[in-house]
């Protein structure tokens, strides 16, 4: 079985059984700058996925004070 991580058109899909940032890193993303989201709620990096998950990923962004 595979689990599905999205962001934004690409869909990817990975097996279950890994950790969250396992797969980020698997397709090739970093994955301190992603959040997964599952069902509307946050899924922490280190929580494995699950047979057909389906996994929104959100992608970090941070400005800057220009002082």
């Amino acid at each position: 079985m595979s689990a599905t991580l999205t962001y934004r058109d690409q869909t990817y899909e990975v097996e279950d059984g890994l950790t969250v940032k396992e797969a980020l890193i698997q397709i090739g993303l970093e994955p301190q700058l992603y959040l997964a989201v599952r069902k509307g709620e946050l899924v922490t990096e280190d929580k494995q996925l699950k047979p057909d998950d389906k996994i929104k990923l959100v992608a970090i962004v941070s400005g800057g004070n220009n002082q």
